[in-house]
């Protein structure tokens, strides 16, 4: 009925969501109790875990970006492309021990190839499941959870940002507030503790004496009178 499109000029609908779902510390203990160490999906969750690095750079990390004690490594964002240099985790270190140097990455496929990132977020997803992790356990819940664990060892927005490449500030102080949020609420709790007790120096041995118990008179029911009988008058 209408020669143009209306719908052109509208605006986007903007739909919120919680986006992929943060690993918590009991998933990476399932995940890793399930997948020993030696496995190729160990040495997966492992990388990823330790280098905050996305999947599609995290299929590519191998020996040939590691200088020294650190991976150097460009990540390729919308902004451009920013190079990051991670250092070594020590329990990652013992991890990648056993590559192949000639390797084209540590996560490779049973053949030596370098995997595909599709592939490996259904390799990894689908190994989540097998560990019986809440649905939607992806790689990149992964990423996050890195995020989380350095905000909680209290490491700066900054900080975290240097190691996982991200370029808005905004979306990392989401992770330090939440961990700030609960150190916050142990030290409050902490404050609370005893704040309003009365301690006496040096109590008394009779204190607390059930013979001498303050509540147990105060509940003791008293002699019974009758309606005629004034309460002024002592009980006979």
């Amino acid at each position: 009925m209408r020669a143009d499109n209306p719908v052109v000029v509208a605006k986007k609908v903007r739909l919120k969501t919680t986006g992929h779902r943060t690993w918590s510390e009991e998933d990476i203990t399932k995940f890793r109790k399930h997948h020993e160490v030696g496995t190729p999906l160990r040495l997966a969750f492992e990388v990823l875990l330790h280098t905050g690095l996305r999947r599609s750079d995290a299929v590519r990390l191998g020996w040939q970006h590691l200088t020294s004690d650190s991976f150097v490594i460009s990540t390729k964002k919308s902004q451009g492309h920013v190079e990051l240099c991670i250092p070594v985790h020590s329990d990652l270190a013992r991890y990648i021990a056993d590559c192949p140097k000639d390797g084209p990455a540590f996560i490779a496929t049973m053949h030596g190839h370098a995997r595909s990132e599709k592939a490996f977020s259904t390799w990894i997803s689908e190994a989540a499941c097998d560990a019986k992790l809440p649905p939607k356990s992806s790689p990149h819940g992964v990423r996050k959870a890195a995020c989380r664990r350095l905000a909680e060892a209290g490491c700066s927005a900054l900080e975290i940002m240097s190691i996982t490449g991200h370029t808005d500030i905004r979306e990392i102080e989401r992770y330090c507030r939440e961990a700030a949020r609960k150190k916050l609420a142990v030290a409050a709790m902490t404050k609370l503790e005893g704040g309003f007790d009365i301690r006496l120096p040096n109590p008394p041995d009779e204190l607390g004496n059930s013979d001498d118990n303050l509540l147990k008179s105060l509940t003791a029911k008293a002699a019974w009178r009758s309606q005629q009988d004034s309460n002024l008058q002592p009980a006979e």
